[in-house]
């Protein structure tokens, strides 16, 4: 617990210490896309997703019946110059998870309120690299100590072939995640031309054809969910569901289409199947998963 509680500190004095060594940050940064800058940075950022998984067979050692899931999120951020390439990024995210009731001791719902925090280093209008924290609650209802968290995310995109070939390392760790509290994060992208680009990262892996610059067409996988802490139910069975931590995800693979009516506004329609979606009280040594069925949704985003 001591350091969980230190995690905040710390990554708040390195985000200081970032801003007063901009100079130096920058230097060796400066190969992800060269020192000119040719296009504006959007400095606000508006995300919204909607998406609903058909009921499925709930089960564990038996069934508890047809369980079917909505998920909702909703983000807003906001970049300030720090310096040169270097910005600050503050906002706000919240995400939501509802889930059909059924005769199994899983939450009804999930959700998790956070502030986002970190500093993005930009070439043009993309991000080279980046340090981010997410400090809030992940919780079912009870917004304590308990169901509070900082996830960590830091990453960087290298440039493996000009405009053609990149590669992206980094890191993400959540004290809250029972499973895999730390995971590598490792992924390329590969534009070969164009109309074409292959995004093989989590957690979105996708190949996008673009006839136009309009009209996007895609096809690939997703995972979605989060870890949570769970509220306290004196009368649950089995007990050691009590306030547990669970890791909820859905793994999901389809094919959509994405309208972009101008630079900064785009359209995310989608679908297919979610292959498997699964709570995993890890801690407990408990795991609940549903089958397969099919899902929607959809995406806004607007950079300003």
């Amino acid at each position: 617990m001591k350091s969980r509680a230190l995690l905040p500190v710390l990554t708040v004095a390195f985000l200081f210490a970032l801003s007063n060594r901009s100079h130096a940050v920058e230097s060796p940064l400066q190969e992800i896309a060269g020192p000119d800058q040719t296009k504006s940075i959007s400095l606000n950022l508006v995300e919204f997703e909607s998406s609903y998984v058909f009921g499925s067979d709930l089960h564990r050692s038996g069934s508890f019946g047809e369980q079917d899931a909505i998920q909702n999120s909703f983000s807003y951020t906001h970049r300030f110059l720090l310096h040169d390439h270097l910005y600050w990024h503050f906002g706000i995210a919240y995400d939501r998870f509802d889930f059909g009731t059924t005769g199994g001791p899983v939450p009804d719902h999930l959700q998790s309120i956070g502030a986002v925090i970190g500093v993005d280093y930009m070439h043009n209008d993309d991000v080279g690299a980046f340090i981010q924290i997410r400090p809030g609650f992940y919780t079912e209802d009870n917004f304590d100590d308990a169901s509070f968290d900082v996830p960590i995310t830091i990453a960087r995109i290298w440039v493996l072939k000009p405009d053609r070939v990149y590669l992206f390392t980094g890191i993400n760790a959540a004290f809250l995640r029972g499973r895999f509290p730390v995971i590598p994060l490792v992924g390329l992208i590969w534009e070969p031309n164009d109309k074409w680009k292959v995004l093989g990262l989590l957690p979105e892996p996708r190949v996008i054809y673009s006839p136009s610059d309009k009209w996007d067409f895609w096809a690939g996988g997703e995972l979605a969910g989060g870890a949570f802490r769970t509220d306290r139910k004196n009368g649950i069975t089995p007990p050691q569901l009590n306030g547990a931590q669970v890791d909820y995800s859905e793994y999901r693979v389809g094919a959509g289409l994405i309208f972009s009516p101008c630079n900064n506004v785009s359209i995310d329609l989608g679908g297919g199947y979610a292959i498997q979606r699964q709570f995993d009280f890890h801690r407990a040594g408990l795991k609940y998963k549903a089958d397969g069925a099919p899902y929607l949704r959809l995406e806004f985003k607007a950079k300003f």
